[in-house]
């Protein structure tokens, strides 16, 4: 009995030593941002824009350099539809760079390059919709190449409806952005 108590408590040590000497501790976790998109707004020009910038959110610059992976992505957010039709809501990500300046209206339109991530959301006229994060992720497509720019920190959202309804005939409002990352550091 002594000699397995010895032996253990040899190895123990040289694990010990051995873990002092050069091996690393990963540390790794799940890591939960959620972004408040501040928009309430109406397709004015024919399309909705805002700017999104997480490198200002204390999630993301604590974990910026360890992220692994993005495991999920949702939203919630409101829609009334005043309109006399029914109108379809559809939103569209694309990379950017630069200042996020919500008052830096976009000059030529939706971008060429911006991923289609909801199409097709249907609101009734005269009626609204709410879209709570679980719901949100039957209407995501694309979801890698959406991943993919989130993982830039700085993108734009672009959002169309009835083409150029003018203000408050279709409004989104209250936004959430959630993003689930997985991360590690070594």
């Amino acid at each position: 009995m002594k000699k397995r108590t010895l032996t253990f408590a040899i190895l123990s040590l040289a694990l010990l030593c051995l873990a002092g000497v050069g091996c690393k501790l990963i540390m790794s976790g799940t890591f939960v941002i959620v972004e408040e998109v501040e928009f309430s707004f109406t397709a004015d020009g024919s399309f909705y824009w805002y700017p999104v910038d997480l490198t200002g959110n204390s999630v993301w610059e604590d974990h910026k350099d360890n992220i692994d992976r993005i495991d999920m992505i949702g939203f919630s957010f409101d829609i009334q539809n005043n309109s006399t039709e029914t109108c379809e809501f559809n939103a569209m990500f694309v990379a950017a760079t630069g200042p996020a300046d919500p008052s830096d209206w976009p000059t030529g339109g939706i971008p060429s390059g911006a991923v289609s991530v909801i199409s097709g959301l249907t609101v009734p006229a005269g009626g609204s919709e709410t879209v709570t994060y679980g719901e949100s992720l039957g209407h995501i497509s694309n979801l890698e190449a959406f991943k993919d720019i989130i993982m830039t920190g700085r993108f734009d959202y672009y959002g169309t409806s009835c083409g150029v309804t003018g203000d408050s005939l279709f409004v989104v409002t209250d936004g959430l952005l959630v993003i689930t990352l997985s991360g590690s550091e070594d």
